[in-house]
């Protein structure tokens, strides 16, 4: 590219995202019903969030508003604009799809998401999310292996913040591993497969620490399981309890179940014409059954339990949300196992959801599938990035559709790489229609 049209470009960009920051920087905080779990430090809340928002209040106090939009603006606009510039020289993209994809990018932070004005972790995860994927990007195709440690940096400050993308380092993994497959037992070749294949464990490990340090147990983040067992209570039956075995597990799935009956949130109560019916009916009632009914009497349950040991320890509270994640965990897969049929296709309803039709689920699987096969057979660059966009989208959609269910906060992340997808395959199926009307087939 030209000096004269890089400056220009430059200077366009400059000056759309001084206008960004001063629209963001102008308009109030947002509070949500999260925020406050998060100022203060409760166990089942990442520790990525909580020590920034710890730092900042420490820092600002009184501007504490005002810090925290400041930041979480201008570090988002740094992160989009190193993703950008990232993938549009990968890629070779035109003006027209470099200005599209700045707008994809740009749309998390306006209406309804408001990311960098919300005191919520989004705030951070979506800019260290862009920042790892072209981070990534950067040292596969441009074989930079000096940014690695900031891949490592930014993939533990991302999954602390949250925890959804635990396994996104496995997809680039795969792709190095195929890449460098002739060689790939190498020295260098293994040692950076092997940083990409267990920064996740470290991760697990940073986060064990930290419960142990601040709650004094050593545990994970607790509330996973909780929200999992969610769709798996939706769909239990009462018969279920035969097959619980630990009895403060059968103490909680009997009185969870029964105040289920009682509100009629579950899937054999609802009289719905059509599935879609039925998945609408546990979407609007997700927060009643995980939040208010299972969470809240396990969490209730244990405290009541632990109290008489465990007061002397000061860890009764903590150990009630550990607690009741474990259960929920042992309960997730009795009630799957008992009732597969029906979880499996909620659970499908939901990844569906968080793709919001049809076309776009069905072309993302296609790319993924299309892109896999090209790359077992022949590595290229294109079917690389395609793979890695369609497969980060795929993973992310699973795991929320696993864990709770399919709302933008959790999916917006991919957004810009579905978006791509399509420009990538497009772009491939093209070309390769090209080559066989050459070629005359």
């Amino acid at each position: 590219m030209k000096l004269k049209n890089i400056l220009k470009e430059n200077t366009i960009l400059l000056a759309v995202y001084c206008i960004v920051f001063f629209s963001l920087i102008t308009k109030e905080a947002i509070y949500s019903p999260d925020t406050s779990s998060y100022l203060l430090a409760l166990p089942y809340r990442h520790l990525g969030y909580v020590i920034f928002v710890k730092t900042i209040t420490f820092l600002f106090s009184d501007n504490f508003d005002l810090a925290i939009i400041g930041f979480q603006s201008v570090f988002g606009l740094f992160a989009v604009n190193f993703f950008l510039k990232k993938v549009a020289k990968i890629l070779s993209l035109n003006t027209i799809l470099f200005f599209v994809l700045l707008v994809v990018l740009l749309f998390p932070f306006f209406s309804p998401l408001h990311i960098a004005n919300n005191v919520c972790p989004e705030g951070l995860s979506y800019s260290l999310y862009l920042l790892f994927v072209a981070l990534n990007l950067e040292f596969l195709f441009n074989h930079n292996t000096k940014v690695l440690k900031f891949v490592i940096i930014t993939f533990l400050a991302l999954v602390f913040t949250r925890g959804q993308f635990l396994f996104t380092s496995l997809i680039f993994a795969f792709v190095y591993f195929l890449q460098n497959r002739k060689q790939v037992f190498k020295k260098p070749h293994l040692i950076h497969l092997s940083i990409l294949l267990l920064i996740p464990i470290v991760a697990v490990l940073g986060e064990l620490s930290y419960h142990k340090l601040k709650d004094g147990i050593f545990m994970t983040t607790p509330f996973g399981f909780v929200n999992t067992s969610t769709s798996a209570f939706y769909v239990a039956n009462s018969d279920d309890i035969n097959f619980i075995t630990n009895e403060d597990d059968k103490a909680i799935f009997k009185s969870c179940y029964e105040s289920l009956v009682q509100q009629k949130l579950l899937l054999s109560q609802n009289k719905a014409e059509n599935y879609r019916q039925q998945y609408d009916h546990f979407q609007k009632n997700l927060t009643t059954i995980c939040n208010l009914t299972i969470h809240e009497s396990g969490k209730k349950y244990y405290l009541q339990k632990n109290s008489p040991a465990l007061l002397k320890k000061q860890i009764t509270y903590a150990k009630a949300y550990y607690d009741i994640d474990k259960t929920c965990k042992n309960l997730t897969f009795i009630l799957i196992k008992q009732n597969f049929k029906k979880w499996i296709q909620l659970y499908f309803a939901n990844i569906l959801h968080g793709f919001n039709n049809w076309f776009i689920f069905t072309t993302i699987v296609f790319a993924f599938i299309f892109s896999l096969i090209k790359l077992i057979f022949s590595y290229s660059k294109w079917h690389s990035v395609l793979f890695i966009f369609s497969s980060l989208s795929i993973l992310n959609a699973m795991i929320s559709a696993l864990f709770t269910y399919s709302i933008p906060r959790l999916l917006f992340y991919n957004y810009p790489l579905i978006f791509l997808c399509f420009i990538i395959l497009i772009q491939l199926l093209t070309r390769e229609f090209k080559m066989r009307k050459t070629k005359g087939y």
